[in-house]
């Protein structure tokens, strides 16, 4: 991560009055020649949801082996509520891990499996109780408890897993890609369950996920990785409104990309030359980028081409319209628009401000 985008960052938890529950300072995993973690900078503030996202082979597993004690970092340091933990074993961290796999006990019912951290911390009976009771309920699983996991469905399951690691009010909550397993709809329906028990406890959690749309649904910021490195950081809409790299433009949502060459009426591509955004300039080679809802279908349009392909969303349609280089731009308009059938040319256009300047 530059200097500029750490500056940000530090700026953004300083102004919401927060301090960092965990603060990574050069941390870094090599492989013999293999660098997993390139030296990182992070802060996550207390009570954020910061999730972390990227492909496969991004780091991501590795950051969050190295914040859970997992794994040991080759340089770097790493802070809990300002006290170095680098070194410390992964069960003195009071850290609470969700996995995908849920990871509960068979031979345990609801109530076991979720008063289990409580035990192995010799907590009264009492205290024991109450808490069990309390994490259940906000689960919604207080009926349930006499009940074995093969009882359970897929969403009650991770919602024992949910209610064990916020029982015993661990300083951070690392989610490892939780609803991995779901179909679409209880994916979705435990987003909104996740969100609400971040908000109602305060708890601090890190979010791993590849889903692009699960990170901007659910996150107070997110950490795009690549290659080992943060590429991005900063709140959903900033990311996806305004990326900083080709690589996250393309990486989050869906972005039509145009390369071409600085000239004097603008960025010279194969199908024209297109308008810059206010305000940006350069020379050699760039790339325009523009999300598909900014596109516009107007007779005025820079860019014509013919629709190839018509997809029905529901509230949408997504239409693939092929330039005359063979580029392909991908175009949203709502079920209420009119819409060009197959075969048909389009002009398209936009507003420049909708545009992002990228270099290579």
């Amino acid at each position: 991560m530059n200097a500029d985008a750490q500056i940000r960052m530090t700026a953004a938890t300083e102004q919401e009055g927060r301090s960092a529950k965990l603060s990574l300072n050069g941390l870094a995993k090599q492989y013999g020649s293999v660098h997993a973690l390139r030296p990182m900078d992070l802060n996550v503030a207390t009570g954020e949801f910061l999730t972390v996202l990227g492909p496969s082979g991004s780091g991501k597993t590795t950051l969050l082996q190295l914040i859970a004690g997992l794994a040991e970092p080759t340089a770097g340091r790493l802070l809990i509520d300002g006290q170095d933990h680098t070194w410390t074993p992964a069960h003195k961290r009071s850290i609470g891990v969700v996995f995908q796999n849920y990871a509960l006990f068979p031979h345990m019912t609801v109530r076991e499996n979720a008063a289990f951290p409580l035990e192995m911390r010799r907590v009264p009976r009492g205290e024991l109780e109450r808490r069990v009771a309390a994490a259940l309920e906000m689960v919604g699983l207080s009926t349930l408890r006499d009940r074995f996991p093969t009882e359970l469905s897929g969403g009650q399951q991770q919602r024992v897993a949910l209610a064990r690691c916020f029982v015993y009010q661990p300083a951070l909550i690392l989610m490892d890609e939780p609803l991995g397993a779901l179909d679409r709809k209880l994916r979705e329906t435990m987003q909104i369950e996740i969100k609400r028990l971040h908000r109602d406890t305060g708890a601090t959690i890190i979010f791993v996920t590849h889903d692009q749309e699960e990170a901007l649904a659910m996150s107070d910021r997110i950490c795009l990785m690549n290659h080992g490195r943060i590429e991005q950081l900063g709140t959903p809409q900033e990311i996806y409104e305004h990326p900083a790299t080709l690589f996250a433009a393309d990486f989050i949502g869906i972005s039509n990309v145009l390369h071409g060459r600085f000239g004097p009426a603008g960025l010279e591509t194969a199908d024209g030359t297109l308008a810059l955004p206010p305000g940006t300039a350069g020379s050699g080679e760039a790339a325009l980028t523009i999300r598909p809802e900014h596109v516009e279908l107007r007779p005025d349009g820079a860019l014509r081409g013919r629709v190839t392909e018509s997809v029905y969303a529901g509230s949408e349609f997504r239409l693939v319209v092929t330039l005359g280089s063979g580029a392909t731009l991908v175009v949203r308009r709502s079920s209420g628009q009119a819409v060009p059938h197959l075969g048909e040319e389009a002009a398209l256009g936009w507003a420049p401000e909708r545009a992002r300047l990228l270099f290579s």
